[in-house]
């Protein structure tokens, strides 16, 4: 699966359900801070800092989501 397509989902999956603990975990991790709601700015920014993660962060990611 490519990079692109597991940001895509990481993003919906956090963007869905921003209370799960892994949501929050990602958002800790990615951005030091797990907002209450998401909304579209966040949605843009933790996209933005997932492209800039390496693979093996992404791979994580995607691994606690699934």
């Amino acid at each position: 699966m490519s990079k692109q397509t597991q940001i895509e989902e990481i993003v919906n999956f956090v963007s869905k359900h921003p209370q799960t603990v892994a949501s929050r975990r990602i958002c800790r991790e990615i951005l030091g801070e797990a907002l209450e709601r998401f909304n579209t700015e966040f949605s843009q920014e933790l996209e933005a800092k997932l492209h800039q993660s390496g693979d093996r962060e992404i791979d994580s990611y995607y691994t606690l989501i699934r």
